[in-house]
């Protein structure tokens, strides 16, 4: 695990974006960690900021998007950035889900946590593995891959959420 790490968030929820930070303060790691609220914003300041070279990307995504892919494409357009391993952050994350995340292009997926300290405990495990190298996937054919792996994982645990049939109280 490197001394000092920089990362980019993107996660729309302020209160997620805090917990992130404390995590990263409590590894004693981080030397930066900028948050941007929108994928768009992101490139934004990953274009105007030519200086910044984060050494992980964390994506949040509540379910699969094209917004996702697209700025997996653009990011991987960005010289510098090419290399920067991107992080799936979502609600859930399983291990079946790995295949689907990497052939989309991204590095790892991490679950975000309700507890600070498994987040800070699972972000120490991420940092300390060695990534494998991503590659820019065949647009087409690993984004529809993906979109429909991960929109399966989402439903079967959109279903797992929602209360039996009998319990829903109708007026």
């Amino acid at each position: 695990m490197r001394e000092k790490l920089t990362s980019l968030l993107i996660d729309p929820d302020r209160d997620r974006r805090n917990q992130f930070y404390l995590a990263l303060d409590l590894l004693n790691i981080s030397k930066a960690c900028v948050a941007q609220d929108n994928t768009t914003r992101a490139l934004e300041y990953l274009k105007k900021q030519s200086g910044f070279t984060p050494d992980y990307i964390f994506l949040d995504s509540l379910q699969p998007s094209d917004e996702a892919i697209l700025f997996l494409r653009e990011v991987r357009k960005v010289k510098r950035l090419k290399q920067v391993p991107l992080i799936w952050y979502a609600a859930s994350f399983e291990p079946a889900q790995q295949e689907a995340i990497r052939e989309a292009g991204f590095a790892a997926g991490l679950a975000k946590q309700d507890n600070l300290h498994k987040l800070k405990e699972n972000l120490k495990v991420l940092f300390q593995s060695e990534l494998q190298e991503t590659l820019v996937p065949d647009e087409l054919s690993a984004a529809t891959r993906f979109k429909m792996k991960m929109k399966e994982v989402f439903l079967q645990t959109q279903s797992l959420l929602e209360a039996p049939e009998h319990l829903l109280t109708h007026p």
